[in-house]
């Protein structure tokens, strides 16, 4: 019952992200480089999301970790939307 608890949190904290705009098909800057991103966000544990994504001009994908100020603002609205 307890794993499916935080799977459960973790799926909600990944569709938040994902209202920030980091979701499949779309396009971010990150550390200054245009991203195009290639899947949905992943909690891997905690607070550790990831989106993979391939930088524009190359075939090379990466996973890339979604900034702390993101996840902040995803979990402040989850909170208040569970009050």
């Amino acid at each position: 019952m307890a794993e499916r608890n935080l799977m459960t949190i973790a799926e909600k904290l990944g569709e938040a992200v994902k209202r920030y705009g980091y979701a499949k098909k779309r396009k971010t800057k990150f550390y200054g480089k245009e991203l195009q991103l290639i899947s949905d966000p992943v909690n891997r544990q905690d607070d550790d999301v990831f989106v993979d994504a391939r930088e524009e001009g190359t075939d090379s994908v990466r996973q890339v970790q979604v900034p702390r100020n993101v996840l902040q603002m995803a979990k402040t609205v989850r909170r208040n939307q569970n009050q």
